[in-house]
């Protein structure tokens, strides 16, 4: 069974969006409107890759990260970890609000550092972790 757990959104990433929106309203004053409507098509379209192309797959022991709808999968039984936290990382999220995931071995990410995503429901996402892999240590 596949469970598919959406990023949650912070209101910061709301507020690039109107910042986006007021640039193109400011670049339609002085600007030609097909060069204002490009740029406004792309920045949107980035925007809703961003909204629509981040979220989580639990499907029997994987757990599959998509970013910008390109999948990492990783192997739910490999997981040692998981801490809940804010932080302003780079990752695979759009919410300062995330879970920190530690793998047993380096092999699963090629990295030491954890992996940082946001689930919407953290807790419903962590719980069906430790169902497929009870030996997860969780931290609050």
């Amino acid at each position: 069974m596949k469970t598919v757990y959406r990023s949650r959104v912070d209101w910061w990433v709301w507020a690039v969006v109107l910042l986006c929106l007021a640039v193109s309203v400011f670049m339609a004053i002085d600007t030609y409107w097909v060069i204002t409507l490009l740029y406004t098509v792309l920045m949107f379209g980035l925007i809703i890759v961003g909204f629509f192309g981040v979220r989580y797959e639990i499907e029997d022991d994987t757990l599959t990260v998509y970013n910008l709808f390109r999948p990492y999968r990783m192997p739910i039984s490999k997981i040692a970890e998981v801490r809940y936290c804010r932080g302003c990382a780079a990752t695979a999220g759009m919410s300062l609000t995330r879970l920190s995931i530690k793998f047993v071995d380096r092999s699963v990410l090629k990295s030491y550092m954890p992996l940082e995503i946001s689930p919407k429901d953290r807790d419903g996402f962590v719980a069906q972790l430790q169902s497929i892999n009870p030996s997860i240590k969780v931290i609050r």
